[in-house]
């Protein structure tokens, strides 16, 4: 059986020892803004539709939304929590950003 071990510092979690799942997802946001093109409208859709096609769907998806999940030990899963970016800012509540989200 492979050692499950904390994605951050790389102890050793042991069966029975506490353990966190940290569940990271993002995903594309649209502020309600759509910029007016200059040009061909449809010359435009054809483009873009042509640039879609070249990419695989696993490409698309990961533009668009992601989600990944890590295994934290306590202390690793307290600095993340209290920092998750380590740049002594607070973080910002999410009522604060909800009215950009859909």
């Amino acid at each position: 059986m492979q050692k499950l071990r904390c994605h951050c510092c790389g102890k050793e979690l042991p069966a029975g020892t506490l353990k966190y799942v940290l569940e990271l997802k993002s995903f594309a946001d649209f502020d309600g803004y759509l910029e007016e093109y200059e040009g061909n409208i449809e010359e435009g859709i054809n483009y873009l539709l042509e640039t879609i096609d070249g990419l695989d769907e696993k490409s698309l998806e990961a533009e668009v939304s992601r989600e990944m999940a890590y295994i934290l030990c306590k202390p690793c899963c307290d600095r993340f929590m209290n920092d998750p970016f380590q740049t002594g800012k607070p973080p910002v509540r999410s009522d604060d950003v909800k009215g950009t989200v859909h």
